[in-house]
């Protein structure tokens, strides 16, 4: 996986931190599957990706659906575990903490930049 941050419609100072990039089919497979938690500000973006599930994890998270673009098409806030969404028209995932769509002022049809951390 990639380490990179993600800028809300190229403003560097609305930015979330420490996104971690899927690379392989098994990567996107394994998801937060595993994990305890996700920091404010931590994330994973799953790409290609249209649909998620939160089976078999112990937290909630905010599931963000992206066009090819990188436009956000739907938001699901507090997704809780044993759950599925997704959106026909997504190429790319965005999972955050639970919260942190509220937290970072995210809504529907603004547009994300992932960029690599050096």
């Amino acid at each position: 996986m990639i380490t990179g941050k993600i800028s809300i419609n190229s403003s560097p100072e609305t930015s979330l931190y420490y996104i971690r990039k899927t690379e392989t089919f098994f990567e996107r497979g394994r998801g937060l599957l595993g994990c305890t938690g996700l920091e404010e500000g931590h994330g994973m973006l799953i790409s290609p990706c249209n649909s998620i599930h939160t089976f078999f994890m112990k937290f909630p998270i905010d599931v963000i659906f992206l066009s090819n673009d990188n436009r956000i098409l739907a938001i699901r806030p507090n997704m809780k575990p044993q759950r599925f969404s997704r959106s026909a028209k997504a190429s790319s995932v965005l999972e955050l903490m639970a919260g942190q769509t509220d937290i970072s002022g995210l809504q529907t049809g603004d547009t994300l930049l992932w960029e690599p951390l050096q």
